[in-house]
């Protein structure tokens, strides 16, 4: 896990690409502590940086910017490839290796296959490579898109970086909110790819590669070959087998490092499965962490990590958060997180990375992915059973469904009956992905008039029919298939978008690598194959990935109800919440003219009164106040 940068000078200019480079590796110190290293080329205009956070090779051969002297090309990469030593096997079995590091491995492999080597990565991973002979510098990103890349072409630069502060430090880059992005914030509480909140900056596609010459973006194209395949099984029993297999494979690749690596454990089914593989393949120590909240019994799972722990003889360590923690961080939040994700549930990763920092430890494997992967969430079997009824419905006349809209708005205004009658109306689809934040009907009357003018004509329903379009490509002229829709756009919205996100940041923020086996690009195909029917099957979520995992994990954890990773928000911060709010909307209000300010302090009372319902709309709008005074 690293940090990477670059400047490309697309016109010649008086921008002193070292002192630009130098800039942007401090701002990325974080990432890397362990050592930094920049590489000029002032004949192309071209500068890379890199921090590194040394796993592979901790010796300075493994030092960035590496070369590959005989085809002079040079890269500056962040993340792993877990199958390299596979990969010298098999391809490289002649070459001499300078080290034994996993970048020199796709050094050596894009002078043998060009940009055919991606296909043959298994890993988490964004890197820049300079191509000398073709003059080209080529951008690549993961299939899930675990590692970040942002990119821009301004003031005659092509510029990029692994996280955005760093894009900021360079002078010219200009800071301008994208009016219709922050619209759709509103609805998702994330920022889709390619988007970012700011005019002009981009993240990378997940999956694609990217070359630039001197002339700009030559070419912008995927490579992931995640597509529906016809899984082959006779029986149940062997459908099990698939899948305990490729994720005790996963598992397997995902614990080479040269440093000691530990685990998230929650002690819900993901995170203990990933613990027991651990367990199979090593008998060395594994640090274990996991973390509760003090005296808020419905937010903890410790009894179960540490059940877990004691099966397979971990060295588990437990950090209690107190309010005042919480407190403490909620400020910090918008320090680490330069793009703005409004997802309280990710606050717990902070102080779980925090402890594994304290405990030596640089490389974490976690259970994010299977609930959506396999259709772990409860919510998912009642969205299949209300489909049905709401497909019956679309059938009724479009004034009948005007007046169902209408009556449910005067009476329930703000609930989720009337988001479906809204959606219904507007021939739209039952289910958007990730739609945690404002109801529609709540986001247009809290903002105001002059910002609706602003995004005239645009829909955050748009988001929903481009996942929509992607899952039938996907589909490959397969049937549809409705949980496995829900699966699809959860991994494309809520794993991409959100869990590999936080993941980032806020183990970023502490030099920690969190490594995902279930976010194995063979995993994800295989799971996204499996019929739904085999997901949700009598009344049991997550139903093949549990009969797959009895061999290893005891009933009581696999069949006991779901906590999720969450925190007491609600209890705990709703007063510094409310204050934030109340205490700058209307200088927030002076600057964006965002928000109607009469809706926003009646739901401040509401909120004081003691109604909950409008904790996280309130929870939104201080986040994006706290964002905005950190970066404008």
């Amino acid at each position: 896990m690293c940090g990477i940068n670059g400047v490309f000078q697309l016109a010649s200019g008086s921008t002193h690409l070292g002192d630009a480079v130098a800039a942007m590796n401090k701002k990325l110190a974080h990432r890397g502590p362990d050592d930094n290293g920049i590489w000029i080329n002032e004949t192309h205009g071209l500068g890379l940086g890199q921090t590194r956070l040394s796993i592979l090779d901790l010796s300075s051969a493994g030092h960035q910017p590496m070369h590959d002297f005989e085809a002079k090309n040079t890269i500056v990469f962040n993340g792993e490839i877990f199958n390299f030593q596979i990969l010298n096997q098999k391809f490289l079995k002649d070459e001499a290796f300078n080290s034994h590091s996993d970048t020199e491995t796709i050094l050596k492999l894009y002078r043998k296959f060009g940009l055919d080597m991606l296909q043959h990565l298994n890993g988490m991973f964004a890197f820049a490579l300079w191509d000398a002979s073709k003059e080209e510098l080529i951008l690549a990103r993961d299939r899930s898109g675990k590692k970040p890349l942002y990119f821009t072409e301004m003031n005659g630069n092509f510029s990029f970086s692994s996280e955005l502060k760093a894009l900021f430090e360079l002078p010219w880059i200009k800071k301008e909110i994208d009016d219709k992005v922050l619209y759709d914030f509103l609805t998702y509480n994330t920022v889709a790819t390619p988007n970012t909140m700011f005019k002009g900056i981009e993240k990378f596609k997940p999956g694609h590669y990217m070359i630039v010459t001197k002339d700009g973006v030559k070419a912008y194209e995927s490579f992931n070959d995640l597509k529906h395949k016809n899984l082959k099984f006779s029986s149940e029993k062997e459908l099990e087998d698939l899948v305990f297999n490729k994720l005790e494979e996963s598992v397997r690749l995902r614990m080479i490092s040269d440093v000691p690596v530990g685990a998230f454990l929650s002690g819900g089914v993901d995170s203990s499965a990933i613990v027991a593989l651990m367990r199979d393949n090593t008998p060395n120590e594994i640090k274990t962490f996991t973390v509760g909240f003090e005296n808020q019994p419905n937010y903890n799972e410790l009894q179960y990590a540490d059940k877990i722990a004691k099966r397979y003889n971990t060295n588990h360590f437990i950090k209690e958060v107190t309010p005042k923690d919480l407190l403490d961080f909620i400020p910090k939040i918008t320090d680490i997180y330069d793009e703005p994700q409004a997802d309280t549930t990710a606050i717990p990763i902070y102080f779980i990375s925090q402890l594994a920092k304290e405990e030596n430890i640089k490389v974490v494997l976690n259970g994010d992915g299977p609930d959506e992967l396999f259709s772990g969430y409860s919510n998912y079997e009642r969205y299949v059973k209300t489909y049905q009824y709401f497909k019956l419905a679309k059938k009724a006349p479009k004034f009948a469904k005007g007046l169902a809209n209408s009556f449910v708005d005067k009476i329930k205004p703000d609930s989720p009956l009337s988001e479906m009658t809204n959606r219904l109306y507007n021939q739209q689809d039952f289910y958007w992905p990730g739609a945690g934040g404002m109801k529609e009907g709540v986001k247009n009357k809290i903002i105001s008039s002059h910002f609706k003018n602003r995004v005239y004509g645009h829909s955050s329903y748009n988001y929903v029919k481009q996942l929509k379009q992607d899952y039938h490509q996907f589909l490959d002229g397969h049937p549809f298939d409705y949980i496995n829709w829900l699966c699809y756009s959860g991994y494309r919205q809520a794993v991409t978008e959100k869990f590999l996100f936080r993941a980032d940041r806020l183990g970023m923020a502490h030099s920690i690598e969190a490594r995902s086996p279930f976010l194995n690009h063979e995993m994800v195909q295989l799971a996204l194959s499996i019929p739904g029917e085999y997901k949700i099957k009598n009344g049991v979520n997550k139903y093949i990935l549990k009969k797959s995992l009895e061999r290893i994990l005891p009933n009581d954890i696999l069949y006991r109800n779901k906590m999720g990773f969450n925190l007491p928000i609600r209890e705990w911060a709703k007063e510094t919440i409310y204050n934030g709010v109340k205490d700058n909307i209307v200088q927030f209000n002076r600057d964006t003219n965002l928000f109607n300010l009469a809706e926003v302090n009646a739901q401040l009372k509401s909120l004081k009164e003691g109604n909950d319902q409008y904790t996280n709309t309130i929870w939104t709008i201080y986040f994006l106040i706290n964002w905005y005074k950190k970066w404008f």
